[in-house]
Order: C-alpha cells, then structure tokens, then sequence
C-alpha cells in the first residue's frame, strides 16, 4: 500500500500532511468564530440580535476578556500554523522535523482552544495549578499548547536560520 510522504523536496509538507494541518487551522477558526459569537453576546448585556433574526436573551459568562480570548486566540493560532505549512517549502524539513512540527502544531492548536475555553469558566484564569476542575483543564491545556508550540517553532526557528545562511549564487 503506499502511503504518501512526509515532506516533499523543494516543495515542504507533503499534500496530505499539508491537508490535515489545515482541516484543524480551519476547525480552530470556526471554533473561533463561536468565542466571537459569546463575546459579542456579552458585549451587548447577553442580548444576541441580529436583523432578521428576533431578539435572543442567551446568558453567557460575565468575562469579556476571556471570551474575547476565546475568539482570537484560536484564530491566531491556525493563522501561525497556516503560516507553517505555507512556509514549509522554505523550511527543508526532514521526515523526523516534519512529524515533529505537525503534531507540535495539532497539540498547539487544540491545546490552546481547550485552554481558552476553560479559562472562561475557572476564576484563576488557567494561570496557575491551582484550584477547581476548569482551572487545571485550562492549565495543563495551556501547559500542553506551550510545549507543542515551542517544540513547533525551534524547529522552524532552526531551519530558518539554516537557510538564511545557506549562501546560493
């Protein structure tokens, strides 16, 4: 059976590695789009109403802030990692690099969406192993996202700096 590459020379991540990152970069901004939904709906004193539609009264958390976390963050990270698969022909990633900068990334994006979300509901925010259930939900997903993140962005960070100096004439 064959089974397709995971990097493809000259022309990065394979298209069905590319493929998959980008199925989660696009879950994660539909995801995004509902946090816009629950801080729009808190901005407006838990009124959510919007021509035709009739008027909705929808009770959502009193933590604008965090909602507003809830929208953007997801949406900037599948931006970051869009941004990944885009460079990635730049990148020349070997087999192990691509594996680790692809489930880095999935772990990122979900990390960070799990985090967000449970933020909204734990008064420490998910900033520190302490406290109820949706705080240390928010936490070890954020913990998770750090580390996934981090491990994503050395590796880039290492074979940008690899082919900046990679001298061509």
């Amino acid at each position: 059976m064959y089974q397709e590459p995971w990097v493809v020379a000259g022309q990065g991540f394979s298209n069905r590695i590319s493929g998959r990152l980008l199925v989660h970069c696009f879950i994660m901004m539909f995801m995004g789009f509902f946090g816009g939904f629950a801080w729009l709906i808190a901005l407006a004193d838990n009124v959510f109403h919007i021509l035709p539609l009739p008027r909705f009264e929808i009770a959502v958390p009193d933590q604008k802030e965090l909602l507003r976390n809830a929208h953007t963050g997801p949406i900037m990270n599948a931006m970051y990692v869009m941004l990944m698969v885009a460079l990635s022909p730049r990148l020349h990633f070997s087999v192990t690099q691509a594996k680790w900068v692809y489930y880095g990334a999935i772990v990122m994006l979900w990390g960070n969406l799990v985090g967000y979300v449970a933020a909204v509901y734990a008064p420490e925010r998910g900033l520190q192993p302490v406290g109820d259930w949706p705080n240390l939900l928010s936490y070890g997903a954020f913990y998770a996202a750090v580390v996934g993140a981090t491990i994503a962005t050395g590796i880039i960070l290492n074979n940008a700096v690899r082919a900046a100096r990679n001298k061509t004439t």
